[in-house]
């Protein structure tokens, strides 16, 4: 759900207040229909791209939208460079959609919102960057004095075992000879809690569930900037001291929307990774990287008969009958 402070600044905040009340809307915002919150994001998406014209880098780093989106929007204003956007921006008589009604309106009714979305709202706040974290801090519930939370026994078992920094391979999505080689870590999150964070395709992944059952660790990952998701599912058995996990993955594939299922190894590397560190790769399985592990990973990929099962789409019984 949306984090508290955010909620409780936007509802307040006095360039919203009164032409809600003009409206006739009132305060009570979980009653809002669609109509109000496409109102409201009208008046959000507005200033956050006078914001942004001000703050190139909120683009440049990806920070209010992804790459892939950054990319779509520059093509679709004819721009080759971010200034061009930024004058494309200042001259368009309506503002881009930053945040759409749609999302806003589930936020309000407990959805939980994509990372870019909170630093969307942050920018119409006129939040200070160095704050962001503090703000988007989800309040605690306080339990019984007496009565201390029960530690889940599992996830004690992948703090003490697996928590780390790793690199994530696996062959290319497209088919083509590559391997992507992704920061994948898995750690507490700012609230303490355990998480895993990794990238694909240029996009942030968080994970919303992480569990270890049966010696087989199950987690479910997010997209930070568009609705999408991936699984990973490694056997770890009972191993205390992994160095290198071995499993499967199952996302969707960017151009064609079709679900596959890929061959996915982890890594565990010596030092955390930082910011600037925190990126992808690509490795050509038909080189010889400098890098030992990247070698390694190389001759392993190419020694398997099949690295990624990619569906198809839905048809007819006949049509499946004519093509076998």
């Amino acid at each position: 759900m949306l984090p508290p402070r955010i909620r409780t600044a936007i509802e307040q905040h006095p360039a919203l207040l009164a032409p809600l009340s003009e409206q006739g809307w009132g305060s009570n915002w979980k009653a809002f229909n669609r109509t109000a919150f496409d109102f409201i994001a009208r008046r959000i998406n507005r200033h956050v791209t006078a914001r942004i014209v001000d703050m190139p880098h909120l683009l440049e780093e990806h920070v209010i939208i992804g790459g892939d989106q950054l990319n779509r929007l520059m093509t679709e204003r004819h721009a080759s460079t971010v200034g061009d956007l930024l004058q494309a921006l200042t001259a368009m008589k309506k503002p881009v959609n930053w945040i759409s009604g749609k999302t806003l309106q589930s936020y309000w009714n407990d959805g939980l919102p994509k990372e870019t979305r909170l630093h969307v709202l942050l920018t119409y706040l006129q939040v200070p960057q160095e704050q962001w974290e503090e703000w988007k801090q989800r309040q605690h519930v306080k339990l019984p004095i007496g009565k201390p939370a029960r530690r889940n026994p599992a996830t004690a078992l992948i703090e003490r075992y697996f928590q780390g920094s790793y690199f994530l391979y696996y062959q290319k999505t497209d088919g083509s000879p590559l391997l992507i080689k992704a920061p994948f870590r898995i750690g507490p999150d700012h609230r303490g809690a355990l998480m895993v964070e990794t990238i694909t395709e240029g996009h942030p992944y968080r994970s919303t569930s992480i569990e270890l059952r049966d010696g087989i660790l199950y987690i479910h990952c997010e997209n930070q900037v568009f609705d999408e998701k991936e699984n990973h599912i490694f056997n770890v058995g009972n191993e205390t001291d992994p160095q290198v996990l071995f499993g499967v993955s199952n996302t969707i594939t960017v151009k064609q929307k079709l679900a596959v299922g890929l061959r996915n190894v982890l890594i565990k590397q010596r030092r955390a990774f930082t910011a600037e560190t925190f990126r992808e790769y690509e490795i050509p399985l038909t080189g010889t990287p400098s890098d030992e592990e990247d070698q390694m990973m190389v001759r392993y990929f190419n020694q398997q008969q099949v690295n990624q099962l990619q569906s198809r789409h839905c048809c007819t019984k006949e049509v499946l009958l004519a093509s076998l």
